[in-house]
């Protein structure tokens, strides 16, 4: 107890800036492997393309690294929810999962 009360104004210091790297470091993967990002700079290219401002190498270029990048982000995710396993997903993603269909008719009584 003594120890931590002596090593607080070292430890506590170095736990708030943990925090704030595991915070930037959170923030970075997810705005590196959202697919929003990568459909607008795809968008943005294309618009670009139409307007004359990208030759037509450079967008192919440009285009298939987007388009790797796209198919990237969608194996990684992919992988992460069948590591997640089935249980984790909800109900309506998880195709495997028994249904019960249930058909209410006026008729019944």
């Amino acid at each position: 107890m003594l120890f931590k009360l002596l090593t607080a104004p070292i430890t506590l210091p170095m736990a708030g800036m943990k925090f704030v790297f595991q915070q930037i470091a959170d923030l970075a993967d997810q705005e590196l492997y959202d697919e929003s990002t990568v459909r607008d700079q795809l968008l943005l290219l294309q618009v670009q393309l139409e307007e004359g401002d990208v030759e037509e190498d450079e967008f192919v270029e440009r285009e298939a690294e987007l388009l790797a990048r796209l198919r990237e982000i969608k194996a990684r995710k992919r992988a992460q929810l069948e590591a997640a396993g089935h249980e984790d997903l909800p109900a309506e993603a998880n195709v495997e999962a028994r249904r019960r269909v249930l058909i209410e008719t006026p008729f019944d009584e």
